[in-house]
């Protein structure tokens, strides 16, 4: 009898501890290579805009968030694979995958600007002839064309923060950039705007992003979204890192 009881409190224990962990355990991947102030690193904690709106959106799902940085080819593999949960920086616009994702409410509008020396053309083909400071496998469904056609050439980097170190240092002329990487350089080098003014692209829904596989369940994730713009932190996420928070 006392073997019994011994084994059934060893079996309850092991499924709670299990129940509790799943719970506790939001695996969320974050796209390698994001500059700040989406992404930083202080002390071997990852900071930065998204830690801080995800960890919200964890918290309003009763989880913790646990990150993984995932190179971008690898992101959708592991959101179908079922080995990460969650992805908050993507939108329907880019992923390859969006038809065998599902996406929550948009999150913020993210405004895509080229960067260049004062005046800028006034439309998009002014600027062929031109090259343009890009980021390693990213999409620009606007400029691809040119890039493709050769009317403008592409120089590819490994970050948003180092395009921004290359301009501000006059080692290429003009980039695409998110205003709110340019925002939050600007913080810390004021100089980058001297002679210097933005063209807008395009703007983004950015989403969350779930598989098949996911512990999250849309609706769950949506009124998550929903209450935490609807509390205003997303707006004070954004003022902290010196951008502007568009709806």
């Amino acid at each position: 009898m006392k073997l019994s009881l011994l084994i059934y409190f060893f079996l309850f224990s092991a499924n709670q501890a299990a129940f509790g962990a799943g719970l506790s355990d939001l695996r969320v991947a974050i796209p390698a290579g994001l500059a700040p102030p989406l992404l930083m690193e202080k002390n071997g904690k990852m900071e930065g805009l998204i830690v801080d709106y995800t960890n919200a959106i964890a918290e309003k799902l009763g989880r913790k968030a646990s990150y993984s940085v995932v190179t971008r080819y690898r992101l959708d593999g592991y959101l179908l694979s079922g080995k990460v949960d969650l992805l908050c920086y993507t939108s329907k616009i880019w992923d390859a995958n969006r038809d065998f994702l599902e996406f929550s409410k948009t999150l913020f509008i993210k405004r895509e600007i080229i960067v260049g020396p004062t005046p800028l053309p006034k439309k998009l083909n002014g600027f062929e002839g031109q090259t343009i400071g890009t980021i390693l496998q990213y999409v620009y469904p606007l400029l691809d064309p040119y890039f493709e056609s050769g009317k403008m050439k592409r120089e590819d980097n490994v970050s948003e923060e180092a395009n921004l170190k290359k301009l501000l240092n006059g080692r290429i002329q003009y980039l695409v950039t998110d205003q709110i990487f340019l925002d939050y350089f600007r913080m810390l080098h004021p100089t980058i705007s001297k002679n210097r003014e933005a063209f807008s692209l395009q703007e983004y829904p950015i989403l969350c992003s779930i598989g098949r596989q996911s512990s999250v369940k849309k609706k769950d994730l949506d009124k998550a979204v929903v209450e935490l713009k609807a509390s205003g932190k997303m707006k004070s996420f954004f003022d902290k890192y010196g951008g502007t928070y568009i709806e």
